[in-house]
């Protein structure tokens, strides 16, 4: 009878000590690899856009009137401002 109380005592013991191993070392380490193989995915597909906005000029997400559409942006830098304020005053004298 002793025995067996012993034999239970140990198995909860090393029970515990599996959870509380888990717990603490296995699941950590579980859940960064998931949260480090999430971060190179979201890279992959980012650059993926990219490089298709770089060929097309453009890309579509998503489909009918729920699409988003990335344009590829190049500002003009030979636009200049025109500033008509002094153009105004001569008028009003």
């Amino acid at each position: 009878m002793r025995d067996k109380k012993l034999g239970i005592a140990v198995l909860i013991i090393v029970v515990l000590a599996v959870a509380l191993l888990y717990v603490l070392v296995i699941g950590p380490k579980i859940q960064g690899y998931v949260i480090a193989k999430e971060t190179i995915a979201q890279e992959n597909v980012v650059n993926a856009i990219l490089s298709i906005v770089e060929q097309q000029g453009y890309v579509a997400i998503g489909q009918g009137e729920n699409a988003v559409v990335l344009v590829k942006y190049e500002p003009n830098p030979t636009q200049q401002v025109v500033d008509n304020s002094n153009e105004a005053i001569d008028e009003l004298n």
